[in-house]
């Protein structure tokens, strides 16, 4: 196709969803634009650099590395010429309450052994689980999480609730696997990949029983250089074809005027004009903080229901810890109760579960020679008034030692030489994420599809959306099929581009 510019688009933020958009929309022959607050990519996938130690700020593994393979072809490049990905083999190690721990990984030989030692049984119900998740996996693609819902009647389609029915999206993720397990330990194993989104799987709908087949069929990846190399790739794409990018630019407001997007006011005081604005800002935040509302609300603000946030801890320490594989999940000694005090009673658990990734397992230039970068994630509510961090911060990082202790890190505290803490608070102070949730909006039933804020606002035709809180939903490979989805959208309200400009 010959390339010429179609219009001129002003996108907000250069998180992985903004810059996706921008190099199909560059591909397609838009003019791009792009406002980053920050000094560099990344938004909630950034980087932290502490005293020669290199930590992921936010997502630390990629699933379904096929959509990102696809967004780059739809710029014309190949992901292998930006980024090199390795698979993480064994996924995890998950460690139980009562001294027990569970090795998972994607070879089924060494994986039957683990299971039947936990459950003797267990593995041809393990397989017959992981039939039915790839079922989720591609009719949810196919029919669902890859196509723009604009009212309920394009989601509510005899094929489509043939669909429901077949990924059990009308039923809750935890009672549908306890049906193929006896043991608690299994139950918890394959339900906790939920928090991957924020909630809780005994909340959330059976269909993403799809998480745990996504990890175990196609494997767990890491970027070389760590998560944050996918938006700096990204960029270094944007760039190259032709978006122009502008770090130290935070946006003041969006200009609408008779319910027309006019463009951009920078906090500078320039006026940046648009036929289109993407924001890539979190979505009920930027409702709230750049768009005056009596030119477009967001319908229910009020009743939207919001993930989890997390308390982070970011250590470096002088030892090495074998223990530690690149991925871990440590339960608390109550599973249900935990999720209940999350998302239910607004409190933080008072035997938490929690994650520890140690990328230099993988990429050793992320710590120094014979030390470690341990990445602590607690899952805790979004901001609630009465959670005072100065108080539970001490607590969780306490409890977070001892129990590293436990599974044979003991002195960990003694050979901490750098430390970054990373609270509720900040995730909403420093990303601008509502409330501090660090996943977005939730995903139950009636926050999902057509229920969802959609990607085009339904009053300002040409103010559109992209990121975690928007259509399809959340998590890297959401957000990045967010960009196609949102791509496709600003294509057919500019105009004058095939289809296959934008694919």
């Amino acid at each position: 196709m010959t390339r010429t510019t179609r219009g001129r688009v002003a996108v907000i933020g250069a998180g992985v969803g903004g810059l996706a958009a921008a190099v199909r929309l560059a591909h397609a022959g838009f003019a791009v634009e792009m406002f980053e607050r920050g000094d560099a990519p990344g938004g909630r996938c950034g980087r932290l650099e502490l005293g020669g130690f290199t930590f992921d700020a936010g997502p630390t593994l990629l699933l379904m590395p096929e959509v990102l393979e696809e967004t780059f072809a739809a710029g014309g490049r190949r992901l292998d010429d930006y980024l090199t990905l390795e698979r993480c083999d064994p996924n995890y190690r998950i460690h139980f309450r009562d001294g027990s721990a569970l090795t998972f990984t994607s070879d089924l030989e060494r994986m039957a052994r683990e299971l039947e030692r936990v459950e003797p049984g267990s593995f041809p119900r393990y397989l017959a689980l992981l039939a039915r998740g790839h079922v989720q996996y591609r009719t949810s693609l196919d029919r669902f999480v890859g196509r723009n819902f604009d009212h309920l009647g394009q989601f509510l389609t005899p094929a489509n609730l043939r669909g429901i029915v077949a990924v059990r999206a009308h039923r809750r993720m935890y009672p549908e696997v306890a049906r193929y397990f006896r043991d608690d330990r299994l139950r918890a194993a394959l339900t906790f990949q939920t928090m991957y989104l924020g909630i809780s799987p005994f909340r959330s709908p059976a269909v993403y029983g799809l998480l745990p087949y996504t990890e175990l069929a196609g494997g767990i990846w890491y970027p070389r250089g760590g998560l944050h190399a996918i938006p700096l790739a990204l960029a270094r794409l944007a760039v190259e074809l032709g978006v122009r990018v502008h770090y130290g630019a935070p946006v003041a407001r969006i200009a609408i005027e008779n319910r027309r997007a006019r463009g951009l006011q920078l906090a500078d005081g320039t006026f940046v004009p648009a036929e289109v604005v993407l924001c890539n800002a979190d979505l009920p935040w930027a409702y709230r903080n750049l768009i005056d509302p009596r030119e477009t609300t967001l319908r229910h603000a009020d009743r939207l229901r919001y993930t989890s946030s997390a308390f982070m801890l970011y250590l470096g320490t002088r030892k090495s810890y074998p223990a530690l594989l690149h991925h871990n999940v440590l339960f608390g000694s109550d599973y249900r109760g935990a999720f209940d005090d999350i998302f239910e009673r607004f409190r933080v658990p008072a035997d938490p579960s929690f994650y520890v990734n140690v990328s230099a397992r993988t990429d050793p230039g992320c710590a120094p020679p014979g030390g470690d970068n341990i990445y602590v994630l607690v899952p805790v509510p979004h901001r609630r008034p009465g959670l005072d961090w100065a108080v539970e911060g001490p607590r969780l990082r306490a409890q977070v030692l001892a129990r590293l202790a436990d599974i044979g890190c003991p002195d960990v505290a003694e050979h901490v030489v750098v430390e970054r803490q990373f609270t509720p608070d900040d995730w909403e102070s420093e990303l601008n994420l509502e409330r501090g949730a660090a996943f977005g909006l939730s995903h139950d039933f009636f926050q999902v599809g057509p229920f969802r804020p959609r990607n085009q606002d339904p009053n300002v035709p040409n103010l559109f959306f992209v990121g975690a809180s928007t259509q399809p939903g959340t998590g890297l490979p959401m957000v990045m099929l967010s960009a196609r989805l949102v791509t496709e959208r600003i294509v057919r309200h500019l105009g004058g581009v095939t289809s296959g400009a934008a694919a």
